[in-house]
């Protein structure tokens, strides 16, 4: 009964981070609501644009992806309490850069741009101090999430942990993710900034604030039952 109860309690704890993580994932998913809310804005600008000050609801953006940053956050100090007895460099390296992800993001949001790129009173960005944190802020956040996509895919792929499909899975992300980074690139090189591919890349990293809690809630979960059959086994031979 009191091993029954502590599964009970080991699951609840799992589903927690679950939900929370997926419920950051939804709030930092919030661009599709400007085309109600903001529609010129929405529709054309970047998802950062519905920030900005002086847009309408603007607030209302800028305090979703606080919370969404702040929910990041309490799901990676829960993961590092529930991985403390495996840690590992890779587990670190992705803590830490899920972590970063979630605090720039809400840094850049507390950080909005005061103008936006097509208007004439938008000056440079090497005079606009504001629109220059801000973007350092939104490139630091996904350096961490990239940070974080490595580290599981060291986990998974060079270790030879977890399940095969979800070795697949990360192949395909890390395929996807370095694709849109080139894509990205381009974009910002031949100044053909496209908000379709920024929606598009937004949900890639919406996707992964949740899929990376659940691989490593997969993880620990083979790594304890691995722990009781060698347990299991010392105490037979005894």
């Amino acid at each position: 009964m009191l091993q029954l109860h502590s599964n009970k309690k080991i699951n609840l704890f799992w589903w927690r981070i679950i939900g929370f993580a997926g419920l950051a994932g939804l709030l930092y998913y919030s661009w599709p609501l400007g085309y109600w809310l903001n529609p010129l804005v929405g529709r054309q600008g970047l998802a950062s644009d519905l920030g900005a000050k002086g847009q309408p609801y603007s607030w209302l953006f800028t305090l979703l992806d606080v919370i969404s940053g702040a929910l990041i956050l309490l799901v990676t100090l829960w993961l590092a309490r529930a991985w403390h007895e495996f840690m590992n460099l890779s587990v670190k390296l992705i803590l830490w850069g899920y972590a970063l992800f979630g605090v720039l993001t809400a840094v850049s949001a507390v950080l909005p741009i005061n103008c936006l790129p097509d208007e004439a009173r938008c000056s440079s960005w090497m005079s606009n101090p504001m629109l220059v944190l801000h973007g350092l802020a939104s490139i630091g956040s996904i350096a961490g999430l990239t940070l974080s996509i490595v580290g599981v895919w060291q986990l998974l792929v060079i270790t030879r942990r977890g399940a095969p499909h979800l070795r697949w899975m990360l192949h395909g992300i890390m395929l996807i993710w370095f694709g849109f980074g080139l894509l990205t690139l381009a974009l910002i090189l031949t100044a053909r900034s496209s908000n379709t591919a920024q929606h598009l890349f937004i949900t890639v990293c919406s996707v992964w604030t949740v899929l990376m809690p659940y691989i490593l809630v997969h993880l620990h979960t083979q790594e304890l039952e691995f722990v009781r059959a060698v347990n299991k086994q010392d105490n037979q031979d005894e």
